[in-house]
């Protein structure tokens, strides 16, 4: 992915998590690209973003790919790694939240990448995230 592409992302999930309410630093680790602030409880976010949708083999419908994985292995991202995922697509500035999966690609079609979604997804991630506790 373009590091344009990469930053365009986490500075839109960032205004996207603001947008909910939620403060956030951007932090630029090894497996993560945000620390969220759930009622003061650090949450760590990786960003995916993708700068368009594709059509799918059939040319009748189009989806967002997300490259949910990360290294020259490409490993799925883990609970123990990240807490959520934020898959943007660019061009619509649109994003999805999703928890960690055992996949290393998450295919969403553009019919499902609306506003209303992006609500939904963040109430499950808020909702399933509120008491987790990072405390060591």
């Amino acid at each position: 992915m373009s590091t344009k592409i990469g930053l365009q992302g986490e500075l839109l999930a960032s205004s996207v998590l603001l947008s909910y309410g939620i403060e956030n630093d951007l932090v630029s680790k090894d497996k993560y690209d945000i620390v969220a602030w759930f009622d003061q409880k650090p949450m760590r976010v990786q960003v995916k973003a993708t700068a368009k949708c594709y059509n799918e083999n059939d040319g009748k419908s189009l989806r967002y790919n997300f490259q949910t994985a990360y290294g020259s292995d490409k490993r799925p991202y883990n609970d123990n790694e990240v807490d959520f995922l934020i898959l943007v697509a660019l061009d619509i500035r649109i994003a999805q939240f999703i928890l960690p999966i055992n996949n290393k690609t998450k295919k969403i079609y553009e019919k499902q990448m609306t506003i209303e979604n992006e609500r939904n997804t963040f109430n499950i991630i808020k909702n399933t995230l509120f008491n987790k506790c990072l405390c060591s």
